[in-house]
């Protein structure tokens, strides 16, 4: 419910470390017999899940979060659940009714909150937003991070506070090592007060090719 997703990597490694991978197969198998999940695609042999029909009911979650993710949707939640569930540090997404109940001052019309975080780094907690940039140029990634990001979120009182803090920080999810290294290097030239964290997901090079520049 939190991310959209999950895959049987990120099970097996949050319930079932102590048991062999068969375990979460026999799992899920019988979850998606009973529509409490349903197994997609992700790319090759690879699979992801959704929740079904029973779990919908049983959570109250709409009808139209059932099912496939579409290309899109995908790439990008994908990305999000990568960089909170399975890099060396764990993170968790707030969703927005957590941001309703802990931040309403930075909900705003015409503004994503639903890829916030709660960032922490030696003692320091920051409010995170988290972008899946979509394998454009670095200098095109620069510009959204500034135009798209940053500065719709600087006409908001609570979020400029946080800026002007720097208790605000944007965290952006890129496909290689390359890249991360020329990302962070470019937002150097960036004058703001913004924080900003680069990681790597290199599986998302196989969910890119229909969106690329999103």
């Amino acid at each position: 419910m939190r991310y959209r997703l999950t895959t049987p990597q990120a099970l097996h490694q949050l319930f079932f470390s102590d048991c062999d991978r068969n375990a979460v197969t026999k799992v899920t198998s019988r979850l998606c017999q009973h529509s409490f999940l349903l197994s997609h695609t992700l790319y090759g042999s690879n699979t992801y899940f959704t929740l079904g029909k029973a779990a919908a009911r049983l959570f109250g979650v709409p009808a139209r979060r059932i099912g496939p993710l579409g290309a899109i949707a995908l790439y990008r939640e994908f990305g999000v659940f990568s960089f909170c569930c399975q890099l060396a540090q764990s993170r968790e997404r707030l969703r927005v009714k957590d941001i309703q109940q802990q931040f309403p001052k930075i909900l705003a019309s015409g503004i994503d909150a639903g890829h916030y975080y709660l960032d922490s780094d030696q003692g320091q907690v920051r409010l995170g937003y988290i972008w899946v940039e979509g394998g454009g140029s670095t200098e095109h990634i620069v510009s959204n991070v500034a135009t798209r990001i940053i500065e719709p979120r600087r006409a908001v009182p609570a979020l400029l506070d946080y800026i002007e803090k720097g208790r605000f920080l944007v965290a952006i999810v890129t496909l290689t090592a390359d890249k991360r290294d020329q990302i962070a290097l470019a937002l150097r030239n960036l004058q703001t007060k913004v924080v900003f964290r680069v990681e790597v997901v290199p599986e998302l090079i196989h969910l890119l090719p229909e969106i690329r520049n999103a």
